[in-house]
């Protein structure tokens, strides 16, 4: 196995805890805080996705997006199921957005959209909730990285492949506006733009960049674009395309400066790389929280104190319990452990071949 690079992990379980963060700040989200949150948490996944891309055959990336991506998803749809078929021994605790029926489950689970999907024909779909990420980030691994091995013995292949990639990014930008397309198809293509770019970043070496001016420039850029605008990247929904691909570029250029300097405190590093390392976890017992639980309205009405921001920090808190928790036990679980982190733990070990079989 490849050696981890440690402020990526720690970049992403930034980008995870803020995806919590962003889904708990009830009248918030439309503030300046939240703008911050949601113009950069699930750009920076995609950017990273092509930071550390490798050209790959047919077969072997579509065997990975199963196994690393497709697997973990319908088995958290899977364990949504088992709460839905244990629902009435904790009735107080679900969320009113609970499911009404196993084909409403079953229909979230193969439509495969984070919102609830604005069609041009009536439909009952709901929204599978977080997962729609892994979904979306299938279909771009395979988008882009068949492309990529189209085009790398064309002429100006830069500008050849951002052309596409751009064409691509429009396409599913354009359609958003009336028809959120099964399997996060829109997000998907908008994705590829983010992938590309930081498939560049790699090949410039541009994040490992320590600038200070850089820097600043990069918190500048994303402060202004949170005042403006927000980015809601699970239905494309922005005022400015443009302008929020710029955002998410700078606000994922400014956390990952951050988790470079965490990377050197050995404590909060390791932590820190062990949650990014276990991010797929994170996002889907965080998904199975946020579409079930009914504990943080519960809390958002409780009486223990009239302050709404203290609601909204006890909400984060008892968010991040579970997903958290779960990233730290799962990986001890043989079994059920591969269903999530396949690539650290296949169902098979690989075999390492000998000299002598070599």
């Amino acid at each position: 196995m490849k050696k981890r690079v440690m402020w990526i992990d720690i970049a992403r379980a930034i980008a995870m805890i803020c995806v919590i963060i962003g889904h708990s700040l009830y009248q918030y989200t439309d503030s300046t805080f939240g703008h911050l949150i949601y113009n950069f948490h699930m750009p920076l996944f995609f950017i990273f996705s092509g930071y550390l891309y490798h050209m790959k055959s047919w077969d072997k990336e579509v065997r990975g997006a199963w196994l690393n991506l497709l697997l973990p998803y319908y088995t958290t749809a899977g364990l949504m199921g088992l709460v839905f078929l244990y629902r009435e021994f904790f009735p107080k605790f679900l969320s009113v957005g609970f499911p009404p029926s196993a084909t409403a489950l079953l229909n979230m689970a193969l439509y495969g959209v984070g919102v609830t999907p604005r069609t041009p024909m009536p439909t009952n779909v709901l929204a599978i909730g977080a997962i729609w990420f892994l979904m979306a980030m299938t279909i771009a691994g395979i988008i882009f990285n068949w492309v990529m091995v189209k085009t790398q013995d064309t002429p100006l292949q830069n500008v050849s492949r951002l052309a596409i990639f751009g064409t691509l990014a429009v396409f599913g930008r354009l359609i958003s506006t009336y028809w959120l397309l099964p399997l996060s198809m829109n997000s998907a293509l908008f994705a590829l733009i983010f992938m590309y770019i930081g498939y560049l970043a790699k090949d410039g070496a541009l994040l490992e960049r320590q600038s200070a001016k850089l820097l600043v420039m990069a918190l500048l850029i994303w402060l202004a674009v949170s005042l403006q605008q927000t980015f809601y990247m699970v239905s494309l929904e922005t005022p400015d395309s443009l302008i929020a691909i710029v955002g998410a570029v700078a606000g994922t250029f400014a956390i990952v400066k951050v988790a470079q300097g965490l990377a050197h405190l050995k404590l909060t590093s390791r932590f820190m790389a062990l949650l990014g390392r276990n991010s797929i976890i994170i996002l889907c017992f965080h998904s199975i929280d946020m579409m079930f639980s009914n504990v943080p309205n519960l809390i958002m009405t409780a009486e223990f104190t009239t302050n709404e921001v203290v609601k909204i920090v006890v909400v984060v808190l008892y968010r991040m319990l579970i997903p958290i928790t779960a990233a730290i036990l799962i990986p001890h679980i043989p079994g059920l452990r591969s269903l999530f982190l396949n690539r650290a733990y296949p169902f098979k070990k690989r075999q390492v071949k000998t000299d002598a079989q070599a």
